[in-house]
């Protein structure tokens, strides 16, 4: 057989991780197995294996995949003169525009994450990455005059992270949940821990952030 040239070969990988997150978030991690996710992906196991030696493996490239692609919207988010724009963009495309079935395999992840270590492994690498860059525009921010946090950086961090996953973890348990509807009052909170300066949005004038009690 002709050898696959790199873009067929990137091309086939891409296709198992689909198939696989497909299995993931519809079966689970336990119930779906590798001849499983050899019929998603219409492929015979000696292919699979010749790219994923294991479930472990392909979780791995799956949240790799995810982590490019987080970044390189970070990487284009922090040019953004609006500190908030960049918040409610970057909410809404990695978080709101996500299909549902995103969330479920984020919390499978995370429940696995609990019990494997190679798992747990591979979710800690993409929540530092994913933290460390938000870290990276929360400085560029302050250094601009764009925002003035109330808390040392590495905290509001976390709150930030807090309510990405509360956010994920909402849409994929409640087939009720309004996203956008919930949007207005996720961004009062992130204003409240950053304090945009000067703003150009109207957002000061909303109840949420004017109850807030942060002193200017």
């Amino acid at each position: 057989m002709p050898k696959l040239t790199d873009e067929q070969q990137a091309h086939r990988r891409t296709h198992i991780l689909d198939a696989a997150e497909r299995c993931f978030s519809s079966h689970g991690f336990h119930r779906s197995t590798m001849q499983m996710i050899c019929r998603e992906a219409g492929i015979s196991a000696g292919a699979l294996y010749l790219y994923f030696s294991s479930k472990e493996a392909l979780i791995e490239g799956l949240t790799e995949r995810d982590r490019e692609q987080i970044m390189a919207r970070f990487a284009e988010a922090g040019g953004s003169q609006d500190f908030m724009q960049m918040i409610e963009a970057m909410l809404r495309t990695c978080i709101l525009a996500q299909p549902t079935h995103k969330a479920r395999l984020c919390i499978e992840i995370g429940a696995e994450a609990t019990r494997n270590p190679a798992i747990a492994a591979s979710m800690l690498r993409f929540d530092q990455s994913i933290r460390g860059s938000l870290l990276q525009l929360l400085r560029q921010a302050v250094a601009t005059g764009r925002i003035a946090p109330v808390a040392p950086l590495d905290d509001v961090v976390l709150a930030l992270a807090l309510i990405g996953d509360g956010l994920f973890w909402r849409r994929a348990v409640d087939p009720d949940h309004d996203g956008e509807r919930a949007l207005p009052h996720v961004l009062a909170m992130v204003a409240a821990l950053v304090r945009p300066v000067a703003p150009d949005s109207d957002l000061f004038n909303q109840p949420a952030f004017q109850t807030t009690g942060i002193a200017s």
